[in-house]
């Protein structure tokens, strides 16, 4: 095997350990993060949390939590999706891009 061959081959199983780990690891990060805000914040504190859209906090907390989402989930992740595809769906990634630049209502 030449050495630009394992290379590749190397590249290629720690791309595809990665995909078969991302999400438990993402799930772990996401149920510490819950833990660390039920654990510090007390409940007549408020805390504000900036987490991208492919994490999912909001289910891992208490159902009495109020949560206040400023964009879509739906919408980011939509977007996120068609970023490498835009010239085929231009129309609506303008339309999510411009929802993703537009004020957040408080």
């Amino acid at each position: 095997m030449t050495p630009q061959a394992k290379s590749i081959t190397r590249k290629l199983i720690t791309f595809i350990k990665y995909k078969l780990s991302k999400d438990r690891l993402l799930d772990k990060r996401d149920s510490f993060i819950a833990k660390r805000i039920v654990d510090t914040l007390d409940h007549s504190e408020e805390g504000i949390l900036f987490i991208g859209a492919y994490h999912n906090i909001k289910q891992k907390l208490p159902k009495n939590t109020h949560i206040k989402e400023v964009k879509d989930i739906k919408k980011v992740r939509e977007y996120h999706q068609l970023l490498p595809f835009y010239k085929k769906n231009k129309k609506r990634f303008e339309e999510l891009s411009e929802y993703l630049v537009s004020k957040v209502e408080a």
